[in-house]
């Protein structure tokens, strides 16, 4: 672990939104609404916009407005992940704690459980291989911690730093590639390593480990050098897998502080064991239609299949400087085509940093925005085009993740 890396740090260089999502297929809307369909999390931030406090709760679309007076309280920023009604919050820089809860026939969660991880370590991505079996990155300590999500038990550990992959050339003792965003397909694990140099830039180049599920050992490191920075800390939907099986990465690129990287996504079809050559989608360079023409890092990212992924874009022109990701309206909704590289604009209003959250229900886009006409969650329909003018849940705080339950 970098010694100089402090969890402040990371909690400024990963001030954009956080959010992870799955899609929710249900063939009774009114049932749905019924038991809190929605897990939302809300973060209420202090005057410096790196700190605060985060709240949990489950939530449906009719119910307009939303306080936080019966969530639970969390550490500001904290990640989140859904299996069936379960739902297990790490606390990213904020502690050192898996925390599970159960959503009931009511609706509503209960806390189920806590898993304590290294200190220091900062939890965030967890993905499922079964009911009993998942995994949490614990970035900076360089381990995979697999537990029992059911009791809450560490069950054994994947330690990345004995593989010597870290490719930090300020410092060749370093044995830490951070392990970022995880996904599972196939049978394979597959881990976004972010091979930090300090605390806000990565090396070039994007490295991802695989592992085998079944016995958890080490197969081998995919490495491209047209993009860098694969996955984020805790955001799930930066490594997807489409309907074809293709596993798609979102490379962050050094959230802008090192000129020369690029920024996008890299593809490893079905069946392949290296990212596709023919393949890159690269943000960086792409003209949007947006004040300044160019976009930053993509927060909140959910797809939604047939090839549409939609997300928050940063929008460099309207951020402030210092930017203030509390108070700068500058991300801006958008719709990625993944076969054209196109980026559409959604006519929704642009957000702060902090509330950007994307799901998907009831054939609609749900985002979670912080905007200068309201804060709450937005929706937008891709059959029409149309979106809300305004929130049709208001919350209490910036919604900073909206998952929703699969049905």
């Amino acid at each position: 672990m970098k010694n100089y890396l402090s969890r402040l740090a990371l909690a400024s260089l990963l001030l954009a939104p956080l959010l992870v999502l799955s899609a929710c297929d249900s063939n009774d809307p009114g049932d749905e609404q019924a038991r809190g369909n929605l897990l939302l999390i809300t973060g209420i931030p202090d005057q410096s916009g790196v700190n605060g406090s985060s709240f949990v709760q489950t939530v449906s679309l009719d119910q307009q407005s939303v306080t936080n007076a019966d969530a639970y309280e969390q550490t500001f920023f904290p990640y989140s992940s859904i299996y069936g009604d379960q739902v297990i919050i790490t606390q990213g820089s904020g502690g050192d704690q898996a925390v599970r809860y159960v959503r009931g026939d009511d609706g509503e969660l209960t806390e189920g459980g806590r898993l304590n991880l290294p200190p220091g370590g900062f939890g965030a991505s967890v993905v499922f291989a079964s009911p009993t079996k998942a995994y949490v990155a614990v970035v900076f300590a360089g381990q995979i911690v697999v537990f029992n999500p059911q009791t809450m038990t560490q069950t054994g550990v994947i330690d990345l730093t004995t593989l010597g992959i870290a490719r930090n050339p300020s410092n060749p003792e370093d044995r830490n590639p951070e392990p970022a965003v995880m996904t599972i397909r196939d049978g394979k694990l597959y881990v976004g390593l972010q091979q930090l140099v300090t605390q806000f830039s990565s090396a070039d180049g994007a490295d991802v480990a695989v592992f085998d599920v079944a016995t958890d050992t080490f197969e081998r490191v995919i490495h491209d050098d047209r993009a860098s920075g694969p996955g984020r800390y805790g955001y799930n939907q930066t490594m997807f897998v489409d309907e074809v099986g293709d596993l798609y990465v979102h490379c962050v690129a050094s959230f802008g502080a090192v000129p020369g990287q690029k920024a996008g996504f890299l593809r490893i079809r079905q069946g392949a064991t290296e990212f596709d050559p023919t393949y890159f989608v690269n943000t960086t360079d792409a003209n949007v239609d947006v004040p300044g023409g160019q976009i930053g890092i993509l927060n909140g990212l959910g797809y939604g299949g047939g090839g549409e992924l939609y997300g928050i874009a940063q929008v460099p022109a309207l951020q402030g400087n210092p930017p203030n990701y509390a108070t700068d309206r500058a991300f801006q909704a958008v719709r990625v085509r993944l076969a054209t590289g196109a980026i559409e604009v959604l006519p929704l209003p642009p957000g702060n940093g902090i509330a950007t959250g994307v799901t998907f229900i009831e054939d609609q886009v749900i985002f979670g925005l912080s905007t200068a006409s309201g804060v709450g969650l937005y929706t937008y329909d891709p059959a029409t085009g149309q979106a809300s003018d305004g929130p049709v849940v208001t919350t209490q705080g910036d919604p900073t993740a909206v998952l929703a339950f699969e049905e």
